[in-house]
């Protein structure tokens, strides 16, 4: 297909869910940007992802995908009024493949799939390369030509969440020069979880050694899963309030350090700039984890079926190799850690 790049004066991305995947698409707008400075970038995702990007400075438009049925013939009508020259969908699901053949935009691209090829008239084969997330998604822009690369992930913390978090931890009273954790106790994939009485070791541990100061997150029906772990603390971490994502990325970008399995808020933490901990064993680090950045290490669990992409294992040995010792020694070596790990400040 020859393509007309002079043409190009308004573009659509799509990712629609999940969190993570969500901010691993954010690499891809500076790319767009900086081949085509003159059009307008709009993003098409799901209502409460819309915040989370709307400060992107190379995104004019955030787009929300209708959440009723009934709402999708008047969304199609309106996107394909836009009128949109180049449309990059990294979803492909049903939904999202439909609403990219209605744009009827002149460019579409799409992963390469034979139940939606119909959508699509440019298809990328990345998504089966063994490359960082983010990598794959500016790769799919190589049927476009462009062949730019960048992984920096990207969120801009809103000013009225930052209060928001600094209110929360002056009512508390937490004393910032002592070492903040944020630890993901519970997830969707039950697979991926650590054992809880592991994370209820470590949380001892980094209380009594470090004199830290650990929170743990949550979010839908986790809370009670979160609290029966918290109770059995000594002392007991701070549970977050049940916060939108606005607030969650502000707090995540004022503490110190985020552990969990790989998960959303994960990848959140890496675009505010806070370094993580991450504990793999279902999926590969490769795909999900920057590559040799001494903020982001992570523990891959050394057992025969790792990669299994489970979702849940009535045996779990993969996270059972996992200790609290092998945790600490990746904390102990993240560079922006070292100053609070020496400098211990005991609580009042």
């Amino acid at each position: 297909m020859k393509i007309n790049y002079s043409q190009i004066n308004k573009i659509l991305v799509i990712q629609l869910r999940a969190i993570g995947d969500v901010v691993l698409t954010t690499p891809v707008f500076p790319v767009l940007k900086k081949h085509f400075p003159q059009a307008e970038i709009h993003f098409l995702t799901s209502k409460n992802m819309a915040d989370l990007v709307q400060k992107l400075p190379e995104i004019n438009r955030v787009l929300v995908w209708p959440s009723s049925y009934w709402a999708l013939p008047y969304f199609f009508t309106k996107i394909r009024a836009a009128q949109y020259q180049l449309v990059i969908d990294y979803q492909c699901t049903p939904g999202s493949a439909l609403a990219t053949w209605f744009t009827c935009s002149s460019y579409r691209i799409g992963w390469k799939m034979e139940r939606r090829q119909w959508a699509y008239n440019l298809y990328s084969t990345a998504n089966t390369r063994q490359e960082y997330v983010p990598v794959q998604k500016c790769r799919a822009l190589e049927v476009f030509g462009i062949k730019d690369l960048n992984t920096k992930l990207q969120i801009i913390p809103d000013p009225v969440a930052q209060q928001v978090v600094n209110d929360y931890f002056n009512a508390l009273k937490i004393d910032r020069r002592r070492l903040l954790v944020n630890i993901t106790p519970k997830g969707k994939r039950p697979a991926r979880q650590w054992l809880p009485e592991k994370i209820i070791e470590l949380t001892n541990y980094l209380n009594q050694t470090y004199h830290a100061v650990v929170f743990y997150n949550w979010a839908g029906d986790e809370l009670e899963y979160v609290k029966e772990i918290s109770q059995a603390c000594h002392p007991p971490p701070f549970i977050l309030p049940a916060w939108p994502l606005t607030v969650f990325s502000a707090y995540l970008s004022q503490v110190d350090v985020h552990i969990s399995y790989d998960n959303g808020p994960k990848h959140v933490a890496i675009a505010v700039g806070t370094p993580t901990i991450s504990l793999f064993a279902t999926d590969s680090p490769i795909l999900w984890n920057p590559v040799n950045n001494p903020a982001h290490p992570y523990i891959l669990a050394e057992v025969p079926c790792r990669f299994c992409r489970l979702k849940k294992c009535p045996l779990m040995i993969c996270m059972k190799s996992i200790e609290v010792s092998d945790v600490i020694k990746v904390l102990e070596k993240i560079p922006s850690l070292q100053d609070k790990i020496k400098n211990r400040v005991y609580p009042e």
